[in-house]
């Protein structure tokens, strides 16, 4: 017959500490050895995973300093196109201001000539037109 209902008196079997029993005595510690056991297997479980963690993060810092030294090479092989790009346009621009300020100079020493072989011309048209002014026809006697 089964056991349904522990008399409150006396409680488990297993939990009575009774001198014939000699099945628990105090201090003493039955699972020993499965509890030690399973410590070791637990510690070594933890150091494995301690030791991937380590593994792990060593390789995500080796992949980031990876990252970061091409970002940096990417970066600065932009900023050298850039620099480069911008002193050709600077030669480029200086190199056309050099050409314009030679057209302007050109078209102003043309001016000046224009203007001085015009006020030249002038200056002779003048001299022409007083001295034929000036220029006395010489005197016919109409009765001769």
């Amino acid at each position: 017959m089964k056991r349904t209902k522990e008399n409150w008196l006396f409680g488990h079997p297993e939990d009575r500490n009774e001198i014939s029993g000699l099945r628990k005595f105090d201090g003493e510690d039955l699972h020993y050895q499965e509890r030690k056991k399973a410590q070791q297997e637990t510690q070594k479980k933890w150091l494995e995973e301690q030791k991937q963690e380590k593994e792990r993060r060593r390789q995500q810092e080796l992949e980031e300093e990876r990252m970061y030294a091409f970002q940096t090479q990417q970066a600065n092989r932009m900023r050298g196109l850039l620099e480069d790009e911008l002193e050709r346009k600077k030669r480029e621009m200086q190199a056309s201001t050099r050409d314009s300020n030679i057209m302007l100079n050109r078209e102003k020493k043309d001016r000046e000539n224009y203007e001085l072989q015009r006020k030249l011309r002038d200056e002779d048209d003048e001299l022409d037109h007083q001295t034929r002014i000036r220029i006395v026809p010489p005197y016919s006697n109409p009765l001769n």
